[in-house]
Formats: structure tokens, sequence, C-alpha cells
């Protein structure tokens, strides 16, 4: 994301903001060395009241993982917060992600391991701002519709019944 950076126009003066810590520290030392640096604006951790504030802010969230066994099945909390924010996506192009992101029609897909097709797909958004945002309206159409608790709660306790488990659940 941050190698990304560096492959944008300078007319957009467009800023990756990381919110969070880096794990391990390490990780900083290594990203602060990266062409396109200087276009990241490090947020550190938030609170939930910065987020909301945050995602107001933006024009598109990113959930850049890179294809290892445990984030290419992964369906991560991101882009389901993206997707409810109203935010439209640019996520690595796993097939699992697929069905979600373009399903939805709520964000674009791009091959994690190359800054370039990221930096395309940024670019994309931010010249297109109609179609970025028609589809963070479907992001949030589709977690209302199907990725939200109601939706969940059936899929979770069926899971339960199969193993022998819980048949009901109380909040």
């Amino acid at each position: 994301m941050v190698e990304a950076m560096a492959y944008l126009p300078a007319h957009l003066k467009a800023t990756l903001k990381l919110a969070g810590a880096f794990s391990p520290p390490g990780c900083r030392t290594e990203a602060a060395r990266l062409r396109g640096w200087d276009r990241v604006e490090e947020l550190g951790t938030l609170g939930r009241s910065e987020v909301a504030q945050l995602f107001g802010q933006v024009s598109a969230g990113l959930v850049i993982f890179l294809p290892e066994p445990n984030h290419v099945e992964a369906m991560p909390n991101k882009l389901f917060e993206y997707m409810s924010a109203g935010i439209p996506v640019i996520a690595s192009d796993f097939p699992l992600w697929h069905g979600i992101v373009e399903g939805a029609g709520c964000g674009l897909l791009v091959d994690p391991l190359d800054p370039r097709a990221i930096a395309g797909a940024i670019e994309h958004l931010l010249t297109h701002p109609e179609e970025a945002e028609a589809m963070g309206r479907r992001g949030r159409q589709a977690v209302e519709r199907w990725y939200n608790w109601e939706n969940e709660e059936s899929k979770l306790l069926q899971l339960y019944a199969s193993l022998g488990g819980p048949t009901s659940i109380t909040s």
C-alpha cells in the first residue's frame, strides 16, 4: 500500500491514512524506508468515535492482504466495516472476496503484490467520484441485506446444532 502511493500522480494529493499499530514494531521502520512513505499519515490507535470521523473523510478503504493461507480464506472485519460505512473498497483479488466485492459491486479487486495495480485502483476511485460513491452505497446495501448479524445468527446456530452445541443464543 505504501509503495502504491509512489505511483499516484502528484496532482491527486492522495494520502494513505494508517490507523492502528505496527506489529511487530519493526515493520514501521521497514515501511518508512519505502517509496511512497512521504504520502503516509500515521494516525495510531483510534477510538470508535475517531474511526467514525475518519470514515467520513476517506475516499476508499484498502483491504490489501498478502496471499498467505490465513488471509486467502479470511473474511476481514475491516472489509465489512468499510462496506457498512458506505466506503468503496479496494481489496486483494482472492477467490472468496470476489463473491463479496464483485457480488455487491462495492469496490475493486487488485493483485496485492502489485503496487502499480493498487495505485491504479486508487486513482480510478479518486478520479471517478460518482462511481466510487455508488460503490459505497452498494456496499452499505449489501451489509444491510446479507452481511449482518440477523443473517449470520442462523448460520451460527446451525453450525452449533450440527456439532451438538446449544441451539439458542441470548445477547
